[in-house]
């Protein structure tokens, strides 16, 4: 079935407005040579995020019966980018999840927006923050109407370039800049799972288009297990789930309008919704889908117990969505896909409500005079593992350390072939100069 005229229009601008106001923004910006004004900043970007979510909703409205006829299938554009023989497809794909996810993102965007205007009220870098919201908007956008692999992996990206920029937004101080470095670093280092994926899919399907998944059952037990595994690991990485959970935390250095729509609505929710799109996959490996099973059951019980002892906010409120988030991994894992949606929303909507009110809550336990109490896990049963773990969990079980020792061997083999590459350049370069002469 074709689609009209109208839904084609609504996705298109559903997608790029976002990203046009932001640049256009910023093009005014080195143009005019001053900062515009909070207000023009403001109505510019908050009228693109308006504009996207208006045509996600008539995307939605324009694919349902509403209009005579429902549409669910492929909106095909052509060809985004040809290679040689390789073409990415500029593919968008319509159905019930990618409706959703597309009005949550964009809904939940909008809302930071307005929130930001007096949050950010007289920052620095306030122009900084919206232009990034923009671009941040588009790569969600990208990513839940994307109907290939391709076109998701470039909304992957802006949406991973925007965490970054975002932790290190207070970067006249060194932690966030850290923070920003690492959480990036382990972007890269599971982002890389997503490449080759899509790499492996276009060799053994033939296409990278979300509908050539279907076919996976046709693949033999070890690719299919390959791609599903490489899949799990991009995804596990974007929503920090363990090993890769350490980061989260160094996450809470940037504004806090920006950790409620990242580690609370939208992006720490990507990686799941990731696996819900290539499901095809994962539902002919039940190896794989053991292990996200495991990982998320074992993400749930590490940030509950880290939870209970964190004595910050946003940190708490991080490890609370950590914990959730483990247990949606567990719901797709173990086939439950509609609930794993429905799970979904519901919990970003109420995190991000629980993350913009995060400093009123702080002010009002203080007004208040409530103190935390301590935590009793396990203290009825096993006195002294509850202390062990409580001990343990309040500094979160040195994730961070112990990843680093794991990566260290690595790390010291790219230091290595880089000193033996640097080296080999320099005897050519003298070679050719003795040659010359």
């Amino acid at each position: 079935m074709q689609a009209d005229l109208g839904l084609q229009v609504a996705l298109l601008v559903a997608v790029t407005t976002p990203a046009f106001t932001s640049l256009g923004l910023g093009l005014v910006f080195f143009a005019r040579g001053r900062v515009p004004s909070e207000t023009a900043t403001t109505r510019t970007i908050g009228a693109g995020l308006l504009i996207s979510l208006c045509s996600g909703i008539w995307a939605m409205l324009a694919a349902s019966a509403w209009f005579g006829h429902e549409f669910r299938g492929e909106v095909d554009f052509g060809n985004w980018l040809t290679v040689g023989t390789y073409a990415v497809p500029a593919v968008f794909l319509v159905d019930g999840i990618a409706l959703s996810f597309s009005i949550l993102a964009a809904a939940l965007t909008a809302l930071v927006a307005h929130f930001s205007r007096t949050y950010l009220h007289r920052e620095p870098g306030y122009v900084r923050f919206h232009v990034v919201l923009g671009l941040f908007a588009t790569g969600t956008q990208l990513v839940a109407y994307a109907g290939a692999l391709d076109i998701a992996f470039a909304g992957w990206e802006l949406m991973g370039i925007s965490s970054a920029l975002f932790i290190g937004y207070f970067f006249e101080r060194p932690e966030p800049v850290r923070s920003s470095v690492r959480a990036f670093a382990i972007y890269r280092l599971c982002d890389a799972g997503f490449l080759i994926g899509i790499v492996a899919t276009h060799e053994l399907l033939g296409s990278t288009r979300l509908a050539a998944l279907e076919a996976a059952p046709s693949l033999s037990p070890l690719a299919a297990s390959l791609i599903g595994t490489l899949f799990l690991l991009s995804a596990i990485g974007k929503s920090a789930q363990l090993p890769f959970s350490g980061w989260i935390v160094r996450a809470m250095e940037g504004p806090t309008p920006s950790s409620a729509l990242f580690y609370g609505g939208v992006s720490i929710h990507a990686g799941m919704y990731l696996l819900l799109r290539v499901w095809p996959v994962l539902d002919v490996v039940p190896a794989v889908r053991a292990v996200g099973v495991a990982v998320g059951l074992l993400t749930a019980l590490y940030a509950t117990l880290v939870m209970h002892t964190h004595a910050d906010a946003k940190g708490t409120l991080a490890h609370a969505t950590l914990a959730q988030v483990g247990l949606i991994l567990a719901e797709i894992s173990a086939g439950f896909t509609t609930l794993a949606l429905l799970h979904l929303a519901g919990h970003a909507m109420l995190r991000v409500w629980q993350y913009l009110r995060a400093p009123n809550a702080v002010h009002d336990a203080h007004r208040l005079g409530h103190e935390p109490r301590p935590p009793a896990l396990f203290a009825r049963l096993a006195p002294s593992l509850a202390r062990r773990v409580h001990a343990a969990a309040l500094h979160r079980f040195r994730l961070d350390e112990r990843l680093d020792r794991a990566l260290a061997p690595l790390l010291w083999l790219v230091r290595w072939l880089n000193r033996l590459d640097g080296r080999w350049r320099t005897a050519t370069s003298l070679q050719r100069g003795r040659g010359g002469r």
